[in-house]
């Protein structure tokens, strides 16, 4: 079962986010700041990740280009409540899958996490053939 990490400051956000994802069969993990999320992917694997923008210490956008560095790169995709053209612009060349502007529907964060990871997947299976070529 895919596993996806929230990194959200705001409790009552943290928990919808995992209860609406939960439904659907994934394992969700939740961390206050995207510190104890890192350090905890240096012991763990996720699949994808979920993390608001505005976050205490690491943002989310920081959070985002540190994971695009690392060896393990997962999809990401952010929630916010300051979707600025400057800050798409700045997701995007960050490698963000999507962007959504608080509030949102949770059935479109749903179908957005499903194509995000089946994307990745692909692309995962992509990767191992040309290893195997």
């Amino acid at each position: 079962m895919p596993h996806i990490l929230i990194i959200e400051d705001e409790p009552g956000t943290s928990w919808a986010l995992a209860e609406g994802l939960s439904d659907d069969g994934f394992t969700i993990d939740t961390f206050a700041t995207a510190e104890e999320a890192w350090s905890w992917l240096q012991r763990g694997q996720s699949d994808l990740v979920i993390t608001d923008l505005r976050l205490p210490g690491m943002s989310g956008l920081d959070f985002a280009r540190k994971l695009a560095r690392s060896r393990n790169a997962q999809p990401v995709i952010v929630v916010t409540a300051y979707g600025t053209q400057e800050t798409m612009n700045d997701l995007a060349a960050a490698g963000v899958a999507e962007c959504f502007t608080k509030p949102f529907a949770m059935d479109a964060l749903r179908r957005t996490v499903r194509r995000s990871l089946q994307r990745a997947a692909l692309r995962e299976t992509a990767a191992r053939r040309r290893r195997v070529a």
